[in-house]
Formats: structure tokens, C-alpha cells, sequence
């Protein structure tokens, strides 16, 4: 099991997004991946996440989306986050989106990537802990925050 602070790291998250839609939000967050030495084909991946459609959910009032490509682009699982302090609007959800994550996923690693997405759903079920998500001002507290609930599952 590989812990989210191996996967998402702080350069990897941005705290301010300027995006005012889910898509926007997804390419915005996306591009924090280009240049991580574990994506050998940027092309690939970026094809690969915005091939799919990002499913977002709904969370305590509070739209998260989290969007991923399976491509043997990346040699290990990677991710980046964002956040929106408006919110973004989402097809999916009625409550603006205000977290997003984008995971690039090898073909190898799918029971890692479901057991990270499933972490990072029921994280942000804990209205305490989403609070904390959503005010947060460093990102690698941000990631401490997502590592002690992970913890605890």
C-alpha cells in the first residue's frame, strides 16, 4: 500500500485555482503533473485523463472531483490536487466542486489506484476534516491532513 504523501507532493498541489468550471479545474490540476520525473510521456497522460469523464461527488455540501487516466505513461502512480475557493461548476454535481484530484495510474497499479480514490472519497466525508481541506493554507500541511485521515482508515 503506498501512502498518499509518496504520491501527492507539495509542488503537485495548487491551493488557488482559477478555473470556474470542473473541465478547466481538471486541466488546471493536470498541468501540475508535467515535469514530475515519473511521467515519461506528458502527451499520453494528459490524452489519458481528459479522455474520461471526471466523475465528481458530493461531499457535506461540497462538490469533489477526481479524475484519473490509466496509461503506461507514468511509471508509478502520480497525483496532483487543487482546490477552488468559489467553486467550480460540475455537469455531475449540484454543489460547486471546490477539491479536485488528477491521478495518472499504470496498468499495473489499478487496486492501488481504487484504494486511493476510495481513502480520498471517504476522507472527505468527515465534515471536520474537509473543513481543514478547504482552509488550509500550505500545501504540505494539505497533505498531512489527507496522510493522518489516511491513517486512521
Amino acid at each position: 500500500m503506498i501512502p498518499i504523501s509518496e504520491i501527492l507532493l507539495p509542488g503537485q498541489i495548487n491551493l488557488s485555482l482559477a478555473a470556474h468550471d470542473q473541465a478547466g479545474g481538471v486541466d488546471e490540476v493536470l498541468s501540475k503533473l508535467n515535469g514530475d520525473p515519473r511521467v515519461q510521456d506528458w502527451n499520453a497522460l494528459m490524452r489519458s485523463v481528459t479522455e474520461r469523464n471526471a466523475p465528481a461527488l458530493s461531499c457535506n455540501s461540497c462538490g469533489i472531483c477526481i479524475a484519473h487516466g490509466r496509461t503506461n505513461a507514468v511509471s508509478s502512480l502520480v497525483m496532483a490536487a487543487g482546490r477552488s475557493a468559489k467553486g467550480l461548476v460540475s455537469p455531475e454535481v449540484r454543489d460547486k466542486v471546490r477539491l479536485v484530484f488528477v491521478a495518472g495510474i499504470p496498468s499495473a497499479f489499478d487496486s492501488e489506484y481504487l484504494r486511493l480514490v476510495g481513502a480520498i472519497a471517504r476522507l472527505c466525508r468527515d465534515k471536520s476534516l474537509l473543513d481543514k481541506l478547504l482552509t488550509v493554507q500550505d500545501p504540505g500541511d494539505f497533505i498531512k491532513l489527507l496522510s493522518v485521515g489516511e491513517a486512521k482508515l
